[in-house]
Order: structure tokens, then sequence, then C-alpha cells
């Protein structure tokens, strides 16, 4: 999440605490008095910004997937190799993954947790933003760039990135950008058509 500004609401900073506890504690550890004495709000004032536990969850999911999705389409439409767009979509997620790491945690870790609608809806979002990448790949594919890319492989190269939240740093050795270079030059090695193919 961001880092508090003086123009924060309250229904953001309760959003911006319960994101690093979750990440820090885990969803189901944080219990609803340790998110009030945080927030400093008592019970009926947290109620007042929040219906439940779910919500706040919910809400960490949906900020990220909505805006990686808006991006993406965003991305999709503004020109260049199918190449160079997958460079922009790794670089994007790697960058996202760094600045809003504790959402990340907390949505990857513990979607799981929402009830239904709500998680299958978690799912849409997530299934939508593969196929991203995979018109990027498919496109790729038409223009005889790349080897068609089945579905499980699409899975493990978007895996891949999103799994760095577990360690990825923004003040780490490799700044986002240098690591979403190195993962997207893995993959395309592999990708990539090859005279005699």
């Amino acid at each position: 999440m961001a880092k508090k500004s003086n123009k924060e609401t309250t229904s953001e900073r309760v959003l911006r605490v319960a994101t690093e506890l979750f990440a820090e504690k885990g969803y189901d550890a944080t219990g609803v008095q340790e998110l009030s004495e945080s927030t400093g709000l008592g019970r009926g004032a947290l109620y007042y910004h929040i219906k439940n536990k779910q919500q706040l969850l919910l809400s960490i999911a949906l900020r990220l997937l909505e805006n990686a999705n808006r991006e993406a389409r965003r991305i999709l439409a503004s020109g260049g190799s199918a190449e160079d767009r997958l460079h922009r979509m790794a670089e994007h997620l790697l960058m996202d993954l760094s600045t809003n790491r504790s959402a990340w945690i907390t949505s990857m870790r513990d979607w799981q947790a929402l009830d239904e609608p709500h998680r299958s809806h978690v799912r849409h979002l997530r299934d939508e933003y593969e196929q991203y990448w995979q018109a990027l790949f498919d496109e790729g594919a038409e223009a005889g760039l790349f080897r068609p890319v089945h579905a499980m492989q699409r899975r493990a190269i978007v895996g891949m990135f999103t799994s760095s939240y577990r360690w990825i740093e923004p003040a780490g050795s490799l700044s986002p950008k240098q690591i979403s270079e190195l993962y997207v030059s893995l993959f395309l090695d592999g990708l990539r058509v090859r005279k005699g193919d």
C-alpha cells in the first residue's frame, strides 16, 4: 500500500493499517480489536468505516487487480511490437509488486479466505489479467516471432513474476526494472522462433 500521506482519509488509513497487519501477521491471525487499536479507532468508529474484515481483504485484492488490469489494457493498446509491450507489462508488474508489497503479500497469500462470491470475483480478475499476457503471446505467435504459448506455459510465466512478492524489495541489489528484464529475457529466449523451427 502507499505510504501514509497528509491527505489520507480515515478510511484510507484503516485500509493501509489493515494491509500492513494482514501482511505481517496473516489475515486470520489479525483480529478486529487489533485493527481498532492500530488505527486508533474504537470498535464503533472502526465499523463506521468498514463492514467487516472480509470487506478489507476484498478491497485490498480488488484495488491491486483492477489497477493491474487497467494498466494491462493500456499497454495492450499502446502500440509497439508484442515483445516491447511484454517488457512494459513485466516492468509494471514488478514495480507494483515492489511498491505495494504488503498488499500483494496479503492478496496472494490470503485471498482464498474470502467468502463466495468474492473469491470467484477475485479469481475472475486474476484470470482476466493473465489473458492480457496471453493476447501478447498470441500476437507474437501470429507474427511468427514466438512459438505458440500454451495456457500452462502462460500460467508459469506470469507466476514467475507474481511469486516475487515473497522477496522483492524496492531497495534491493537489483531494481524491479532490472529483475523484469532478466525474467523477460529468460522466457523470450525459450519462445523465440529459430531457424529450422
